[in-house]
């Protein structure tokens, strides 16, 4: 592979030189505050948010259409997703009118989705209520001053959201069979058909959704894990927005050695651009990946050359590495015991026992939680009592933390002896 970006080779010298020379390196390189993004990222443990699998591939307008009540097209292999604006009822000089917004765009409505469906798969909840919790979630992605003006940032988020809330999402899959037979499937999703809302004369506005059922379970099966403190950062700029979720997406899914290999208007594709000026794109997605996501996904395994793209197999954005300052414990590779502590036989444990904790753990948690952290983990029975191997230190510390109750429910539930632990497995 080719030099690291400007952004990955920043963090791997503030983890293993220091502050100092990793500030060095990007005042030398003319870019001061991408130290400060990626020393922000690197410092908090990450924080989980979550945004659907179709979102992360086809993305929304990066600006303002020409025509923005025209349908938004975004493809992406076998699937195409379509957004269309639809009329909603507005009150318009006293009376009430049908009247098309328009598609969202920009860096606000994504950041929006991000919010909704982390809320939805954390709640557990159809139901989301934006009013003091999304205030706070502002300030806490960075918009340290929320204003109401005709052009505060409140009120363009508001105006992006009611854009987001009057469109309706279609996806369709096309396939072939072996015999060449074509195949197709058309998915219809809403958003959400119900919701109320107040807007206060200074600007202060409430919404709440209820997600449909349709978009709720197709949500809670296919939510792409993120990480909050790096979308904090890159919250101004929907083109790095759109690559990191994108990769977030595209990486952990790949196996093998051989690297995927992409052309750069199959990207245009996917972000939208239609090819109308390849060589701009390419420019603007080379910098967004240089100079913003490689400082915040440094796990990110990706090259975008000149003729074409090569995505490398790399760890989902919240399974962070190793850094130095950790220290490794590891559960002793110990046989069963076969007596108890009076020396009276007991039974073998049995491969029967660890799937039934794991199928008891991940009936407890919800699907995309399990499908996140699960991952890689295994039970086994070490010095009589169970135990679930992670395969790095933040997991497992994040398991002990947020899972204990669901440990507990799953030991109960297959009966075994003692409580069940967490440790990491040994390399």
């Amino acid at each position: 592979m080719r030099e690291p970006p400007l952004g990955q080779r920043i963090h791997a010298v503030l983890v293993t030189q220091g502050r100092d020379a990793a500030v060095a390196l990007a005042r030398e390189a003319g870019q001061p505050d991408l130290f400060d993004r990626i020393n922000a990222v690197a410092a908090e443990e990450p924080s989980p948010s979550f945004l659907h699998s179709a979102l992360c591939a086809m993305s929304l307008p990066v600006r303002r259409p020409a025509d923005d009540c025209a349908p938004i097209i975004r493809q992406d292999g076998q699937y195409t997703l379509a957004i269309t604006p639809k009329p909603i009822l507005r009150p318009v000089d006293g009376k009430q009118r049908l009247e098309v917004l328009g598609v969202p765009y920009g860096s606000l409505p994504r950041l929006i989705l991000i919010h909704v469906m982390t809320e939805a798969v954390r709640t557990k909840s159809r139901q989301i209520l934006l009013g003091t919790s999304f205030t706070d979630w502002m300030r806490r992605m960075g918009f340290r001053t929320v204003s109401y003006g005709p052009r505060g940032s409140a009120t363009l988020i508001r105006q992006q959201l009611d854009r987001l809330l009057a469109c309706e999402w279609m996806i369709r899959w096309d396939g072939e069979d072996a015999r060449g037979t074509k195949e197709f499937g058309i998915k219809e999703i809403k958003l959400t058909s119900e919701y109320v809302g107040s807007d206060a004369r200074n600007g202060a506005f409430m919404r709440e959704i209820i997600l449909t059922d349709g978009f709720f379970e197709h949500l809670r099966q296919h939510a792409v894990p993120l990480n909050e403190n790096a979308i904090r950062q890159l919250r101004e700029s929907a083109t790095a927005l759109d690559l990191y979720t994108w990769l977030a997406y595209r990486l952990p899914r790949i196996s093998g050695k051989r690297p995927a290999v992409l052309s750069w208007q199959q990207l245009a594709a996917h972000f939208g651009n239609e090819g109308s000026n390849i060589r701009k794109f390419r420019q603007t997605v080379r910098d967004a990946w240089e100079r913003q996501v490689s400082g915040v996904y440094p796990e990110a395994r990706a090259e975008f050359d000149t003729a074409m793209i090569r995505l490398h197999a790399s760890p989902a954005p919240l399974q962070r590495t190793l850094t130095p300052g950790f220290k490794l414990v590891a559960a002793p590779e110990t046989a069963p015991k076969t007596t108890d502590a009076d020396g009276t036989p007991v039974a073998a444990a049995t491969p029967d026992t660890a799937t039934g904790l794991m199928k008891a753990l991940r009936s407890r948690l919800d699907p995309a939680m399990a499908r996140m952290w699960l991952v890689d983990c295994s039970f086994a029975e070490v010095d009589g009592e169970w135990v679930l191997l992670a395969p790095t230190p933040f997991v497992a510390n994040w398991l002990r933390q947020h899972f204990e109750s669901e440990l507990r429910g799953a030991g109960a539930e297959q009966r075994v002896n003692g409580v069940v632990t967490v440790a990491v497995r040994p390399r």
